[in-house]
């Protein structure tokens, strides 16, 4: 039964010393929280359950999920491995190139998913199945969620029942509402503090090649996020002068930690091949800026290649280290890693000059974290209108920098709250 200048040379550099990551598999027998999980209404036309899942996942972090193989062909045998960290609720999804979501664990063939900690594989000793790869080219997306309460996606999901309500299948489909679950998990533990978190959740991609093809994993590789390539806004910080700016000697550049790359990667999507963006530049990646120019074949061969996610990661890394430097050099007073991550963000976005003229950087060098959360909802228009996909951008770096704390509810009385354009600046 089948469920079957120099920049560019250095991105092309970190491009040559990356490995392509692996990942397409079918199962045969044998306190109100802010809005940060929305998406964009102009991506209905985009995978639903796709973009849903790897959002979650996005937002919650903190499991590695791994296949055997980084490429497969149609009927070679695939397994899964969750490094599950700590003891709790296992939910392992699949979700096809067509997007058709189903739950791959727990299943008919092992019903209780409560897991220890250490590595899980999937199909085990006491799951009789196999896992091969599926007849259909393209990438598969494998998505597991660890949870602290019980969450049975599997009991909770669709297909035939007995008259004791007992689902007849091997496999159940993904339901509605067990996808609602996730994203309200994920949200939630994107707010929390990490020990509180109440979702844990890693993915990675079955990448099956057509046969008697050649396997290009970046052709393979889904685009990500909810808003199409062409409609992506250029990172403000990669439209200013290349210069970096100086720090003390003193002063060494403060990494960015994993919750903020991960804000940073969900608000930019992934795009694995050269792309025009809206403003007509050439880009590729997380929102990597090639040229200030339309894409004209003339780009180095290892970006017309295409990236990797891991490829783009690093590139990411190195577009991202412009905006640490800016908030380091900029705020004179101490944060903590959520709320250094959740600026370096907003930097990103806007640029190091928006953010050194910024009534939000004078609130926060003053110490009067209170009012942070009301500025940067002011920077939500872009070109003169407001950009939905910016606003929801705004209330992740606010659920960030308060992570683990209440947000304010109310701005002092006399606090600006003008909209601001974030090509325009104050």
């Amino acid at each position: 039964m089948n469920h079957g200048v120099s920049r560019q040379l250095f991105a092309c550099a970190i491009i040559g010393l990356l490995l392509v990551p692996g990942g397409g598999a079918s199962a045969q027998e044998g306190v109100k929280q802010p809005d940060i999980a929305g998406g964009d209404p102009a991506s209905a036309t985009r995978p639903l359950v796709r973009r849903s899942i790897g959002d979650a996942v996005t937002l919650a972090g903190g499991l590695s999920v791994r296949l055997n193989k980084a490429l497969y062909r149609e009927g070679e045998g695939v397994t899964v491995t969750v490094d599950v960290p700590r003891e709790g609720y296992l939910n392992v999804l699949r979700i096809s190139p067509d997007d058709v979501a189903n739950v791959l664990f727990p299943n008919q063939y092992r019903s209780e998913n409560r897991v220890p900690a250490g590595p899980f594989t999937i199909p085990g000793e006491q799951m009789k199945f196999d896992l091969v790869a599926d007849k259909r080219q393209g990438a598969t997306l494998v998505a597991a969620f660890l949870s602290q309460e019980p969450l049975d996606l599997y009991q909770s999901g669709v297909g035939e029942r007995d008259e004791a309500d007992k689902l007849k299948e091997a496999f159940a489909g993904l339901s509605a509402n067990g996808r609602r679950q996730l994203e309200k998990l994920a949200a939630r533990s994107f707010v929390a503090a990490p020990q509180a978190a109440p979702l844990l959740a890693g993915m990675t991609y079955e990448l099956v090649c057509a046969t008697g093809a050649s396997c290009d994993a970046p052709d393979l590789t889904p685009i990500s996020g909810s808003v199409p390539p062409e409609e992506r806004l250029t990172p403000g910080i990669l439209l200013e002068p290349e210069g970096e700016r100086e720090l003390q000697k003193s002063v060494w550049l403060r990494r960015v930690n994993d919750k903020g790359i991960r804000l940073t990667k969900l608000s930019e999507g992934f795009v694995p091949r050269l792309y025009n963006d809206v403003e007509r530049y050439c880009s590729i990646g997380h929102g990597h800026l090639v040229r200030k120019a339309a894409c004209d074949g003339s780009e180095k061969p290892a970006l017309r290649r295409g990236l990797s996610e891991a490829q783009a990661e690093a590139l990411l890394a190195e577009d991202l280290r412009r905006a640490q430097r800016a908030v380091t050099s900029l705020v004179t007073t101490n944060l903590n890693d959520a709320q250094y991550a959740a600026l370096c963000d907003f930097t990103y976005n806007v640029g190091a000059a928006k953010l050194e003229k910024s009534t939000l950087l004078k609130a926060v060098n003053a110490g009067e974290h209170d009012r942070v959360p009301f500025q940067l909802r002011r920077w939500t228009m872009v070109h003169g209108k407001e950009h939905r996909g910016l606003k929801i951008r705004r209330e992740r770096e606010i659920a960030l920098y308060f992570e683990g704390r209440p947000i304010p509810k109310s701005p002092p009385g006399d606090e600006e709250l003008t909209p601001i354009d974030i090509r325009v600046g104050e």
